[in-house]
């Protein structure tokens, strides 16, 4: 039962890891955006 438990944690640690990474990704990526459309406008 233990092992079962840290392995669904770890996996769920992990798919947390990388949502966050990747909304991180595109707040990044939309303030570059934003920053390239204010200074082409």
């Amino acid at each position: 039962m233990s092992p079962i438990l840290s392995e669904i944690l770890l996996s769920g640690f992990m798919i947390n890891s990388t949502l966050r990474r990747r909304s991180h990704l595109v707040q990044s990526f939309s303030v570059v955006f934003l920053y390239w459309f204010y200074v082409f406008s």
